[in-house]
């Protein structure tokens, strides 16, 4: 991630920070010389749900919050970096447009763009121009292991969400890649019961949602609920139920 900020000195940088990760990501970015955060729903309907509300803030390239996300200490989840030439106002503005995108069967979801397990992917799987639109302002979409980057940076104006839709072509793919879907059930475990998650460790708990889906293919949009299931039946037969 520094080499990325040493390669494009002429950009500001920005955190993005998920809050809805199990780690306490606003806290870390506190206790690592953070200040000065701001709520990327505040102004919109949303702007109550404070919980899991990403947050936005300004750094610099030695800033100590960017060595934490490097560590071992950090979930892989905390959130994104993110470099623009242009002013933390219109970043913000465009980032509150993707609270919502469009799905191709014509319903609106929330996007987790602020999670990069979601976020970086997306904006990998897209052409140069969904890519484009997509990022806008923005050039440069990171994690500690992970950058996309926007060749053909827009001055865009604010819009309301949801105005963007996602691709059909990215959706296809995402369907199609098994660490989407291992992530979205780790996710959706501990969303149903955190105990459940929390009885394996998080390498063991990975494998066995990998063999599961490969497994498992047949149950095609059952897999959360499968998952669940295989994982409670294994509780019983160990006796931790």
């Amino acid at each position: 991630m520094l080499s990325i900020i040493e390669e494009n000195s002429n950009l500001q940088w920005y955190v993005v920070l998920n809050t809805t990760s199990d780690a306490p990501v606003l806290q870390a970015f506190h206790e690592h010389g953070g200040h000065d955060v701001l709520g990327l729903w505040l102004g919109t309907q949303y702007e109550d749900w404070k919980e899991v509300m990403p947050r936005i803030a300004a750094v610099d390239a030695k800033h100590p919050f960017l060595e934490w996300v490097q560590s071992d200490d950090a979930p892989n989840d905390w959130g994104m970096l993110v470099g623009s030439q242009q002013p933390y106002a219109l970043v913000r503005e465009h980032l509150q447009g993707l609270t919502q995108v469009w799905m191709p069967n014509g319903e609106y979801v929330f996007f987790r763009f602020f999670d990069p397990r979601f976020g970086i992917q997306v904006a990998t799987l897209c052409d140069d121009a969904q890519r484009s639109k997509l990022m806008g302002p923005m050039a440069v979409w990171a994690s500690a292991s992970d950058a996309v980057h926007n060749t053909d940076v827009k001055d865009t104006s604010k819009k309301d969400f949801p105005w963007w839709s996602v691709p059909q072509e990215v959706v296809e793919q995402l369907a199609n890649d098994p660490s989407v879907l291992i992530t979205n059930l780790l996710k959706g475990l501990s969303d149903y019961s955190q105990a459940l998650h929390d009885a394996y460790n998080e390498s063991v708990l990975h494998k066995k949602a990998h063999r599961f889906v490969i497994k498992n293919k047949h149950l095609e949009g059952q897999y959360l609920q499968g998952f669940i299931e295989f994982i409670e039946q294994e509780q019983r037969r160990l006796g931790n139920l």
